[in-house]
């Protein structure tokens, strides 16, 4: 999708952060906005950040793990604008964690805003790309969603799965001139990992999960992923590295994980 000028697009998770980022970054582009998550103030000044840039912009509470409040999204992003162009499942929650410690809420609650909030998604604006034959979906995984990370089961297992969806899904789409882009970054500085929840392990253990790169720049890679109709985005020298040598030697990659969790499991026994 080359041609951003005058396109909608929504916009999960765009009250901070990448989803903040990708709404001024492709306003700036010409992009009219839906704006959708839980934070309402948060989507309100996202909103006008947007129309001081000259685009409309339509804030929408949104619970995405509720496809019933991705369905009200969707009719007002239709009834607003006749149409959207582009959709970013972008909204994640993270825990941080020992495995065999989590309760089903745990996964139910994570894999409810991670995976099935995309589902959601598709479900409600993909069919009517389908019929137009144009439009193109960003999904946000992670880096985690291609290598695994100790003591982030449910946030690792959710990315897979959305990894593995696209792939299915980019293939599908295809055939009616739908475009599919996944996104597989590091670390970028969003909140999501500063509200995680960490059980057993001490507070300074969260400066581990903080850093990397900004929304901003993020947000101009994915602009430019989707005009080119880039499929999987593997973002980041430290995501390229581990992926890279979980392919090249999976014997060495498994090393590395084990080292990883003896590392964790350590600031878990000094907690306890």
């Amino acid at each position: 999708m080359k041609r951003l000028q005058d396109r909608v697009m929504v916009i999960t998770g765009a009250a901070g952060g990448i989803g903040r980022g990708c709404a001024l970054e492709f306003a700036e582009r010409g992009c009219h906005l839906v704006l959708c998550g839980i934070d309402e103030p948060g989507l309100s000044r996202v909103a006008e950040e947007v129309r001081r840039k000259g685009r409309r912009a339509l804030p929408v509470k949104v619970d995405v793990s509720k496809e019933e409040d991705v369905k009200n999204a969707a009719d007002k992003a239709f009834s607003e604008f006749g149409k959207v162009d582009i959709a970013m499942s972008n909204a994640g929650i993270a825990l941080v964690a020992p495995a065999h410690t989590l309760e089903r809420a745990d996964w139910e609650r994570t894999m409810g805003v991670n995976f099935f909030g995309a589902t959601h998604v598709i479900r409600h604006f993909l069919p009517a790309m389908v019929e137009r034959k144009e439009g193109h979906l960003v999904v946000t995984s992670s880096g985690m969603g291609l290598t695994g990370m100790p003591y982030a089961a449910t946030y690792t297992a959710s990315k897979f799965a959305l990894v593995g969806l696209t792939e299915c899904l980019r293939a599908e789409m295809a055939v009616h001139n739908v475009g599919v882009t996944t996104l597989c970054p590091a670390v970028v500085k969003t909140a999501i990992f500063e509200k995680a929840e960490m059980r057993g392990f001490p507070e300074k253990a969260r400066d581990n999960l903080i850093g990397g790169m900004s929304p901003e720049k993020f947000a101009r890679i994915v602009v430019k992923g989707v005009q080119k109709n880039k499929g999987l985005m593997v973002i980041s020298g430290l995501t390229k590295t581990t992926y890279g040598l979980k392919r090249l030697s999976p014997t060495l990659y498994q090393f590395m994980l084990k080292e990883w969790a003896k590392l964790g499991n350590k600031f878990i026994e000094k907690e306890t």
